[in-house]
């Protein structure tokens, strides 16, 4: 007897099996694009603001810092509101009119930046282009999320959070390389031309996609938007998996912040490398990023998604305190590639860990109050480890069971044990809740 025909779902899925399905293959094509142009947009502002418009003046530092809080502010201000909107809203209709939104934006900034202004308009109108695209983003980022659990089958989730990490990791590697290069030799303009061109691709990918129809309460006024903000947050608070898994992170990235704020002092401090060669870090580190995605993806079915997102951050915190002891560039770079690797196993098992945990009405405000609350401690943890280093510990020396101990080595190790015990926080936590199948489980 032969074998019983498949399902349209599931010839589906054996059609699309290294992408899944045609709609999240889709949406995943237009990802690569528009992620790609979105860390050249960055890095090349950046090149442009220090080394074009603000060349040679005292205050340039001070105009790259405005870029950096430009992108920051909206993820601290704008993203938990954009929760609940999400959660209102068409998911991929909200996709839809950001992108639009920013391609707009983005087109716009051509006229300042072409014209012979001077350069603090210029300047302003950057920081209000920047600052406006990144609160888009603040509703197409939890959007993002919330369609690709409609569109991706529970089991396939790893996968496609594997997919989505190596996306944004090889973005990561690939952009600013191109950035540089793009601006001092075709200038801002066509940075900007091809930004909005990233947009406008991933706006034609997401028409050509039919997602299942949820309600849609986009009618409803903005009086309950703090009550439905509040709903969320008790959510956050009282689910043990959401609440745990937010912790963790949370723990995790006052330490990361710390490698943030200090990667560069260590390379040319306690590493003595040449500053021409930090930028192998990110080398390194992206290399590392994309193939641990490729293989967390595929792992974590089968080991468990809370398994490896436990693995994976104690992994990061071992690999960080290895590193604090590296005095020289080549094996460091050894361990920043592990140091990627465990990382992105970290992230492709979180996305599946919180969505399985989230019932579908509120995955928008789930994912925004979880990245409000990262990134406030990885800003935290940033400022805080730059404060200790030039001013707490500066010139602090010491010897321990015949280790040299320098101001960025100590904080980086104390960094890793910080992440280290966030794995062990998770590990108490998941184990009884969550083993290798989730307790609380998603409803429709």
């Amino acid at each position: 007897m032969g074998a019983p025909p498949l399902s349209p779902v599931q010839a589906e899925r054996t059609k699309w099996a290294p992408l899944i399905n045609r709609s999240f293959a889709r949406l995943w094509s237009g990802q690569v694009v528009t992620d790609l142009g979105t860390v050249v947009f960055n890095t090349a502002l950046v090149v442009w603001v220090a080394s074009v418009l603000a060349h040679g003046h005292p205050w340039a530092p001070l105009a790259v810092s405005g870029l950096l809080l430009a992108q920051s502010l909206p993820m601290v201000v704008v993203r938990p509101f954009a929760g609940v909107f999400v959660d209102r809203w068409d998911v991929r209709r909200t996709m839809l009119r950001m992108d639009a939104v920013r391609v707009a934006l983005v087109a716009l900034l051509l006229v300042p930046v072409t014209l012979p202004l001077a350069p603090a308009w210029q300047l302003a109108a950057v920081y209000l282009v920047v600052l406006l695209v990144s609160a888009c983003g603040q509703f197409f980022n939890p959007a993002l999320l919330a369609l690709i659990n409609d569109l991706v089958p529970e089991e396939d989730l790893p996968r496609a959070s594997g997919l989505s990490e190596v996306t944004w990791s090889t973005a990561s590697v690939l952009g600013p390389p191109l950035a540089a290069p793009l601006v001092l030799s075709l200038g801002i303009a066509w940075v900007l031309v091809l930004n909005a061109g990233s947009f406008a691709v991933s706006y034609v990918t997401l028409r050509a996609i039919h997602p299942p129809q949820r309600a849609d309460r986009s009618g409803e006024g903005a009086s309950r938007v703090l009550e439905e903000l509040r709903d969320g947050l008790r959510f956050v608070l009282a689910n043990h998996t959401v609440r745990t898994v937010t912790l963790a992170i949370a723990i995790a990235m006052l330490g990361a912040g710390t490698l943030h704020a200090l990667d560069y002092f260590f390379v040319t401090e306690s590493l003595h490398a040449a500053p021409a060669l930090y930028g192998l870090v990110g080398l390194a580190f992206g290399g590392g990023s994309i193939v641990g995605a490729l293989l967390a993806g595929r792992i974590a079915p089968r080991l468990g998604v809370a398994r490896t997102f436990v693995y994976a951050l104690l992994g990061v915190g071992v690999a960080i305190v290895v590193l604090s002891r590296q005095t020289s560039l080549a094996p460091a770079l050894v361990v920043w590639v592990v140091f990627g690797a465990v990382n992105a196993a970290a992230n492709v098992a979180m996305m599946p860990l919180l969505l399985g945990a989230t019932p579908r009405a509120l995955v928008g405000r789930m994912n925004a109050l979880f990245f409000t609350a990262i990134t406030v401690t990885s800003l935290l943890s940033s400022t805080l480890a730059g404060w200790l280093d030039s001013d707490v510990l500066r010139g602090f020396s010491m010897t321990l069971l015949g280790m040299r101990l320098g101001p960025v080595d100590t904080l980086l190790a104390l960094a890793g044990l910080l992440i280290c015990a966030s794995g062990v926080y998770a590990a108490a936590k998941l184990y009884n809740a969550v083993g290798i199948t989730c307790r609380d489980r998603r409803v429709a």
